[in-house]
């Protein structure tokens, strides 16, 4: 096996690095692969003779982009992405994917979606080659935060097949391909963080999900009046202090009766409602970089963004997140 782990590409921004790897060892396949994206169990279905795993990753915390092939018909297994979504493009071959209920065939033209929250696996034939592009949960809903206004009620889900062959398909796979060949040129960041935000907000545009509608309806929203943006700014600034809609209204300088109707009429909330929601997005965000012996607990954190009650913030994020903050913390 050959590797070359988590190194700066020469030239380009530090935030990048690239993983190169070629083996035929499964064990050892399974292994690097599984640094790059997630834990997975990786089973050989066709002659085993003919492993012969080739990966190229360019990466940062955000975003990755991989070509990928195996050599000979496999089986891989990564259970919930949790953090993540994958975007897997045959480049040659084919692949059958299942993510929660849902089980489609991809080929050249169509990708598979894989979403953070469900079950998942990928058959490859034995020719395939692929585009395998990684996007971090955190920076998708950042995104749907930023074009909301608000952040999103709900994890985002993506119809798993992804049509490439019409022209929003077509524009973020250019997106991604640009990316690429940006990184791969030593491109400096001047150049990498515009084309990573428009792979990201391509995907969210081109491909179907439960926030199309909001986002697409939101685009034509008129401006929020000054006194929202006043309150809104004062919220996302500190939002583990201990706001009340009174303080709020004052803040803005008009009644809590007109602030409750403006942040009704703009983002469908109540005051306490879009606060709540920002503490559980900063805890979440929070739980997911939490790193093994820096002793923060799901305690530490819901008491550091507002929360004075344990079980309660548990179950408002369950309900949010779909999983325990444990859970989070742990993974």
């Amino acid at each position: 096996m050959t590797a070359t782990p988590n190194r700066p590409l020469p030239g380009t921004s530090p935030r990048w690095s690239t993983d190169v790897v070629r083996t035929a060892d499964r064990e050892e396949a399974q292994q690097e692969i599984s640094q790059v994206f997630s834990p997975h169990t990786l089973q050989v279905v066709g002659p085993g003779q003919d492993l012969d795993v080739a990966l190229r990753a360019r990466r940062t915390d955000s975003i990755t982009v991989a070509d990928i092939r195996h050599g000979t018909e496999v089986v891989v297994r990564p259970g919930r992405l949790r953090s993540y979504y994958e975007i897997n493009v045959p480049l040659r071959g084919h692949t059958r994917s299942q993510c929660g209920p849902d089980e489609i065939e991809s080929s050249s033209g169509r990708a598979a979606v894989l979403t953070p929250t469900e079950e998942s696996s990928m058959q490859w034939s034995a020719d395939c080659a692929q585009l395998a592009v990684k996007v971090s949960r955190h920076v998708v809903e950042r995104t749907v935060e930023a074009a909301l206004g608000v952040p999103p009620d709900e994890a985002v889900h993506f119809a798993v097949g992804f049509d490439l062959t019409g022209s929003p398909g077509r524009n973020w796979l250019r997106a991604v391909l640009l990316l690429r060949d940006a990184v791969d040129s030593g491109a400096p960041d001047l150049v990498l963080r515009p084309l990573e935000e428009l792979v990201v907000g391509q995907l969210l545009t081109a491909q179907p999900n439960n926030f199309s509608d909001r986002l697409l309806h939101d685009a034509a929203r008129p401006a929020r009046p000054r006194m929202l943006s006043r309150v809104i700014d004062v919220i996302d600034a500190d939002p583990a202090a201990a706001h009340t809609v009174s303080d709020l209204a004052r803040v803005a300088g008009t009644s809590v009766r007109s602030l409750q109707a403006a942040f009704s009429e703009h983002l469908g909330l109540t005051p306490m409602e879009y606060l709540r929601r920002v503490r559980l997005s900063r805890a979440h965000q929070d739980l997911q970089k939490a790193v093994p012996g820096d002793g923060l607990s799901v305690a530490d954190i819901a008491f550091r963004w507002g929360f004075g009650h344990v079980p309660r913030f548990a179950a408002a994020y369950r309900e949010r997140y779909g999983q325990l903050p444990s859970q989070t913390l742990r993974t």
